[in-house]
């Protein structure tokens, strides 16, 4: 099993970092979580999510993906017979992908703060964009649900700021 952690640098970019303390690969993002890119070894990916509960995401065109993770399914190259599923409680967010042979899973805390942590077993080409389109999927909903709370919160009290 492999251990990583994806966490913020200090530009504000979200890196990928190895076992050994190595940086992976990047991920920048928009402040709405619903774009970014993933800069890899293998190269620099467009990464999308969309929808009120943003519960999918995609890495590359839209229209024909690289790879997709859209509850509970996956397509992911090399990968057969993947599902993807997402689920939370109080303090954290989970993310798993299983596969023929391969599992990723990925927590996140729900309150922002602190790294996520990735636990993979399995290993195929190009991993380190699958596990960084994960980590764009887990925290776009996590932000979605954020501004969803927030947006309920403002209806029930009337939008008062004071």
């Amino acid at each position: 099993m492999v251990r990583q952690t994806i966490t913020r640098d200090g530009r504000g970019s979200i890196v990928l970092v190895g076992e050994d303390g190595a940086a992976l690969g990047t991920l920048t993002v928009d402040r709405r979580l619903r774009h970014g890119t993933a800069v890899t070894k293998a190269g620099t990916v467009p990464v999308h999510s969309s929808g009120l509960r943003r519960r999918a995401a995609w890495a590359g065109d839209e229209q024909v993906p690289l790879l997709r993770l859209e509850p509970p399914d996956a397509a992911v190259p090399g990968l057969t017979g993947g599902r993807w599923e997402t689920s939370r409680d109080r303090q954290r967010y989970f993310g798993t992908l299983t596969g023929d042979g391969v599992r990723v899973h990925l927590t996140a805390p729900a309150g922002g703060r602190g790294p996520l942590l990735v636990e993979a077993d399995g290993d195929w080409a190009g991993r380190d964009l699958v596990v960084l389109t994960a980590a764009f999927a887990l925290l776009a909903r996590r932000h979605a649900d954020t501004m969803l709370t927030a947006a309920l919160v403002s209806v029930a009290t009337g939008g008062s700021g004071r």
